[in-house]
């Protein structure tokens, strides 16, 4: 499933089950799009394309190019069961104990991906 197709999904999830459009909240990144509760403002998910070089060698060795990325709050024992280092690796940018990064141009399921970004907004409330 290739990254924009895929990246078009997770954002009409996001906007249909939660009632959350994507926040482009960064004016030197204007494609990092950011989704945050309402009342309390902490984000769930970020959603970022990345160059491949920046995210690790498994990766850098496969892919050459930018891809999306997924970055979502995860339960630190899910998340090292989780890690595979190409679809789902410790989190870009962000604490890499508490986030993980899903690589959304690799084969992962969008039904895995709604699973998380669920747990995500659940551990952010």
């Amino acid at each position: 499933m290739g990254g924009i197709n895929l990246k078009d999904k997770i954002v009409s999830y996001i906007e249909d089950k939660f009632n959350i459009a994507p926040e482009f909240i960064f004016q030197r990144s204007p494609k990092i799009a950011i989704f945050r509760h309402p009342k309390n403002k902490k984000w769930f998910a970020a959603l970022l394309p990345v160059d491949a070089k920046k995210l690790n060698e498994k990766i850098a060795k496969k892919y050459s190019a930018e891809l999306n990325i997924l970055n979502l709050k995860c339960d630190p024992s899910l998340a090292y069961i989780l890690c595979d280092n190409e679809r789902i690796m410790p989190a870009y940018h962000m604490n890499k104990k508490h986030w993980i990064s899903i690589n959304l141009d690799s084969e992962i399921s969008a039904e895995q991906i709604f699973d998380l970004i669920d747990q995500s907004f659940e551990l952010t409330r």
